[in-house]
């Protein structure tokens, strides 16, 4: 049946979250999950990125980072930081306004877009799910919460 789940994938409603006010306890997990990711292996994987990463789509893609290459585990651990986030957003654990806020999803997701459909074509639509859910939030974020311009306001005197 074309269009189904595979047997034992669970597919979770995905709760309106935009506009929840950030808490403390928000601010402390979000912090905490920079820390965790804030490892010298994880900021290679970000400057490789950023630097070096190019595909146009899936094939191109294959054939650039083969499997078992340095750039497919540095790809795995940009995608790996997103899908966790996507994860404790998408559940209700993470407050997204603040993970907008200072994430680089911006940044990385268009350089992203066209190759992930080919790959979850390939390995199965659970690849990456999270990450893609985030990366579309992100999107719906920037158009109807963020406010570029944001100006310091000093407290009165």
């Amino acid at each position: 049946m074309r269009g189904r789940p595979p047997v034992g994938f669970i597919r979770r409603p995905r709760k309106n979250l935009l506009m929840k006010r950030p808490t403390t306890e928000d601010a402390h997990l979000m912090l905490e999950m920079f820390r965790g990711f804030d490892t010298p292996e994880n900021n290679a994987a970000m400057k490789w990125f950023m630097k070096e990463f190019s595909a146009r789509d899936y094939e191109e893609f294959k054939k650039k980072y083969p499997m078992e290459s340095e750039g497919m585990g540095y790809l795995s651990r940009v995608l790996g930081q997103f899908e966790v986030a996507g994860v404790l957003i998408s559940h209700g654990l993470l407050n997204e306004n603040l993970y907008f806020d200072m994430s680089g999803i911006g940044f990385v997701w268009p350089r992203l877009e066209k190759v992930i459909p080919g790959w979850q074509k390939e390995a199965g639509p659970a690849l990456w799910e999270n990450a893609v859910w985030l990366a579309e939030r992100h999107k719906k974020w920037q158009k109807e919460v963020w406010k570029p311009g944001l100006k310091w306001k000093s407290a009165p005197e």
